[in-house]
């Protein structure tokens, strides 16, 4: 199928355009690419064609006050990675011998005319897990000025899935200490979105409880197997450790318990000869949520704006504007309590691989858009007050193609979304 074949016929010229101007071709396998994006500067693209809503320099400047200097703050990027594209022995006892999330991917059709799906990965469906792959990861997203992978961690009352790609594939690449990673604890239930039904809720393949106990054997394994490794992500020199649903766990033990719990985390760090735990608020929190008392140091966000109407469609300049807007009342959330938020550029939106018609699809997303996102992360990050030590923004996803957040290539928009990154992080 071809490129043009996926877009409606308002946005094809401007997406064509920005993929023609900036995409690189397909390496051979177990080449690096090569990604031409300079290191600093804007895109010099095409404008859109009429009655096309775009995340325009005008609208980027409505969206955030753009006048703070920038070129100074040399901001530490990290990408979320979600890893179901290789085997996992939970998900095929579930699902059959040898099934991923590529089947997902590869059954996903066209909601409406123009609709990009299935998705198509340039790189084809290669398996994460395999170091040989996971070093050509490493490799583009070193050369794109990624500082680390955030990494989608499951652990159920000590059941595991997805680890695998951490544990078999990054961990042992030959080029592991070119890419730093942490990992994000995603402790929600576990649903069944193979597909979603198309009416009511989807049923939970895995529920997510807490004991103490449980609590302390998820702390051991934290620091026997990721925390003590020399290319772990550390803030103040602290190993980072995100959790997606913070309100579960604040609802489940109360703050004041939580922050016991972590407060034995912090000893047992120190014991491995840790300088502690960095612990970090991922996504599921409100303005009421108690962080600080709950023994929380940062705050940022999974997805900054995701999700809609379902069976509905949005243009992407509404992801970002609302990003933005969210980035603003998160940061006064939190403000009282001490705690820097951190800025989360959304790559896209699409989950209807999972949920069919009932998906909310986000369109006419573009490379270009996207850097206009990230510029504004720059400028809020250059705002805050205090300054954020370090300066971090987070991008969502590297790889999530099942809801259509990537920054991998796939065969419509190349690599332009890498070199976008590039020209805005990576240092000459």
């Amino acid at each position: 199928m071809k490129r043009r074949e996926f877009l409606t016929a308002a946005s094809a010229g401007a997406i064509a355009a920005i993929v023609n101007a900036t995409s690189a071709a397909a390496e051979p396998a177990g080449q690096a690419p090569r990604l031409k994006g300079d290191a600093a500067g804007e895109s010099s693209l095409a404008p859109p064609p009429p009655g096309v809503e775009y995340f325009t320099q005008e609208r980027l400047e409505k969206a955030i006050d753009t006048t703070t200097p920038i070129d100074s703050i040399h901001c530490q990027t990290i990408a979320y990675t979600f890893n179901p594209w290789h085997p996992s022995p939970f998900m095929e006892k579930t699902f059959g011998k040898g099934w991923t999330e590529y089947e997902t991917m590869r059954m996903a059709r066209p909601q409406f005319a123009g609709h990009y799906q299935p998705k198509r990965p340039l790189w084809g469906a290669f398996n994460e897990a395999d170091p040989t792959w996971a070093a050509r990861e490493i490799d583009l997203a070193a050369s794109a000025g990624l500082t680390a992978f955030m990494i989608d961690w499951y652990w159920h009352s000590g059941t595991q899935f997805y680890h695998e790609q951490l544990e078999q594939g990054f961990l042992k690449a030959p080029n592991k200490d070119k890419m730093k990673f942490a990992v994000m604890w995603a402790n929600h239930h576990w649903p069944n979105l193979y597909p979603a039904p198309e009416q009511g809720e989807e049923a939970v393949l895995l529920p997510q409880e807490y004991s103490d106990d449980d609590m302390t054997r998820v702390c051991e394994y934290l620091i026997e197997h990721y925390f003590t490794q020399s290319n772990y992500f550390r803030i103040d020199g602290k190993p980072c450790f995100a959790i997606f649903w913070s309100n579960h766990l604040t609802k489940h033990f109360g703050a004041t318990r939580l922050h016991k719990i972590l407060d034995d985390w912090q000893s047992r760090a120190q014991k491995a000869g840790l300088k502690g735990i960095h612990f970090q608020a991922s996504a599921e929190y409100d303005g009421h949520s108690q962080l600080k008392e709950a023994g929380f140091d940062s705050a940022t966000d999974y997805h900054a704006w995701a999700g809609g109407e379902p069976g509905k469609t949005s243009p992407y300049v509404r992801m970002c504007e609302t990003a933005i807007k969210r980035w603003s009342e998160r940061r006064k959330s939190v403000e009282p309590q001490q705690i820097p938020y951190y800025p989360e550029c959304p790559v896209g939106w699409d989950n209807s691989p999972r949920y069919g018609k009932r998906a909310h699809v986000y369109v006419n997303r573009t490379a270009d858009q996207f850097e206009r996102l990230l510029i504004a992360a720059k400028h809020f990050v250059a705002t805050a007050q205090p300054k954020l030590e370090p300066p971090l923004i987070y991008m969502g996803a590297w790889n999530e193609w099942t809801e259509d957040h990537y920054l991998l290539p796939d065969e419509v928009h190349g690599y332009s979304y890498l070199e976008a990154v590039k020209r805005q992080f990576a240092r000459a």
